[in-house]
């Protein structure tokens, strides 16, 4: 049984998981936890088999693996809040400096 987590299957979706936009360091981290969440992924649908007698701890460490997915759909959607506020405070900054040259000319 193939499992989706529907958190990560919206965030690709919705392109967070897209690294064609975002410098090389970005990408990299992206991809390390698009690789964490494969890991989980697994995991859970291992535990989900009947092979395991103590299911109570088996759905513990699915719920565990769920949460861990969701963590860090929500770290890569704040990596990438904080670069788009990062080019935005640069662009602010820049326009800044170019009043003030101008002030400085007139």
């Amino acid at each position: 049984m193939a499992y989706t987590n529907k958190a990560y299957a919206n965030a690709v979706r919705d392109g967070m998981f897209n690294t064609d936009d975002v410098p090389a360091h970005v990408a990299r981290e992206i991809r390390e936890y698009e690789a964490a969440i494969d890991q989980h992924c697994q995991i859970i649908m291992r535990m989900q088999r009947d092979e395991f007698s103590d299911r109570g701890f088996a759905d513990t460490m699915i719920e565990y693996s769920e949460e861990a997915i969701g963590d860090m759909v929500c770290a890569v959607r704040e990596l990438r809040e904080k670069r788009k506020e990062s080019i935005k405070s640069a662009a602010l900054s820049h326009n800044d400096d170019m009043r003030k040259v101008a002030e400085c000319a007139a």
